[in-house]
C-alpha cells in the first residue's frame, strides 16, 4: 500500500514531539519537477488541514509575463534581468485560494473525491491566473527563473507571502474525546522550497513522475482550459451553435510528445541552473505519483503531517 511505503519513509526521518508543538508554524514544502501535481496536490493538502497556502511558481511566472509585456524575449533574458528583478520586485502580487464549500462550484476542478480549490493570482490588482500559464510563459520561465537576481527578488515575495497566508493555531479533537493544539500552517510548492525558501520546514515532500505522465496531465489542463476559454467567447458572441466541426476537433496547444520535449527541457535547466537548482532535500519524503490517485497522493502527504504534528491519522484505508 501507498501510506505504508510513505510512513516507512518517514520513520526513517523522527522529529520530537517537543519541536513539533512549540513551533510558532508548521510548513509544509512540496517540491519537484514541472507538472508533477505539486500545484493541485498543496492546495488539497492545505484545504484538507486548513492551512494557508502560496503558489511559488506563479511568482516566477508572473515575473516571465511582465517580461513578455515589456518586449523581452526568451534570449534577452540574461542581458535584461536587472529589468525583469525591478518589475517583479515593484509588482503587486496577491494569491487568493478559494475555501471549502458544501459543493464543487464551476471554478473548482474536480479530482475523483477530491476537489481542488481554485487559486486566483492577482498581478498589480489583475486577474493573470490563466494568462502566467500560457505556452509562451511556459516557455521563458525557466530562463527567468534561472537568474540569481530574480531568485533573490523572488524569496523575499515568498517569505512575505507565506507568513501573511499562515492559518491560526486551532484545536483538533482525537477519536478518544481529548483534543490537541494545531500549529498554524501553510504549504508551499515549488522547486527549491525544502532546499532554500524554508530549509527547516516540519514536513518536506518531493514529488516526482515519468515525463510523458506530467506531459499527458499537462495536455489535459491546456485542453481543458482551452474548451473553457472556447465556450466563454461562443456565449459572450452568443453564437453557441457556431464552428461545431471546429469544435469537434480542437488544435488548441502542442501535441503531448512535443509537452514532453519542452518538459524534459524545463527539467535539464531546473536541475543544471547554478543559483537553487532542483534538488532532493537530504530530509524529504520522495513520492513517484505517475501511477497514484490524486486522493492516494494528497490523504498521505495530510496524514504525514498529522504524524508529525503528534495527531492522528484519518487515511490509513488508501
Amino acid at each position: 500500500m501507498f501510506c505504508t511505503r510513505a510512513r516507512a519513509l518517514y520513520s526513517q526521518r523522527p522529529m520530537s514531539l517537543g519541536s513539533k508543538l512549540t513551533a510558532r508554524t508548521f510548513t509544509i514544502a512540496i517540491d519537484g519537477p514541472a507538472a508533477s501535481g505539486k500545484s493541485s496536490t498543496a492546495r488539497a493538502v492545505a484545504r484538507e488541514l486548513g492551512f494557508g497556502y502560496i503558489d511559488s511558481g506563479s511568482i516566477y511566472r508572473c515575473a516571465t509575463l511582465l517580461a513578455l509585456r515589456q518586449g523581452i524575449a526568451p534570449s534577452d533574458v540574461g542581458q535584461r534581468t536587472d529589468e525583469i528583478t525591478d518589475l517583479l520586485s515593484k509588482a503587486k502580487l496577491q494569491i487568493h485560494i478559494q475555501r471549502a464549500t458544501s459543493r464543487p462550484s464551476p471554478t473548482m476542478i474536480a479530482t475523483g473525491r477530491l476537489a481542488v480549490p481554485a487559486v486566483q493570482i492577482l498581478l498589480n490588482d489583475e486577474d493573470v491566473s490563466r494568462e502566467i500559464r500560457t505556452p509562451d510563459v511556459n516557455r521563458m520561465v525557466a530562463r527567468v527563473a534561472s537568474a540569481s537576481e530574480v531568485r533573490a527578488a523572488a524569496l523575499h515575495i515568498q517569505r512575505s507571502l507565506a507568513q501573511a497566508a499562515e492559518s491560526r493555531p486551532t484545536d483538533h479533537r482525537q477519536s478518544d474525546g481529548s483534543s490537541k493544539a494545531i500549529p498554524g500552517g501553510v504549504v508551499m510548492d515549488g522547486r527549491d522550497i525544502g532546499t532554500t525558501v524554508f530549509p527547516n520546514a516540519e514536513l518536506k515532500i518531493y514529488l516526482d513522475a515519468s515525463a510523458m505522465a506530467r506531459a499527458i496531465r499537462r495536455w489535459d489542463e491546456l485542453n481543458n482550459q482551452a474548451k473553457e476559454e472556447a465556450a466563454a467567447r461562443r456565449l459572450a458572441d452568443n453564437t453557441e451553435s457556431a464552428n461545431k466541426s471546429e469544435a469537434a476537433t480542437p488544435e488548441y496547444h502542442p501535441s503531448v510528445e512535443d509537452i514532453a520535449r519542452e518538459l524534459e527541457q524545463r527539467d535539464y535547466e531546473d536541475i543544471n541552473r547554478e543559483h537553487s537548482p532542483l534538488r532532493i532535500a537530504p530530509d524529504a519524503v520522495v513520492i513517484d505519483n505517475t501511477n497514484l490517485t490524486f486522493e492516494q497522493q494528497v490523504y498521505s502527504i495530510a496524514d504525514l503531517a498529522r504524524e508529525r504534528m503528534g495527531l492522528e491519522r484519518k487515511h490509513d484505508d488508501m
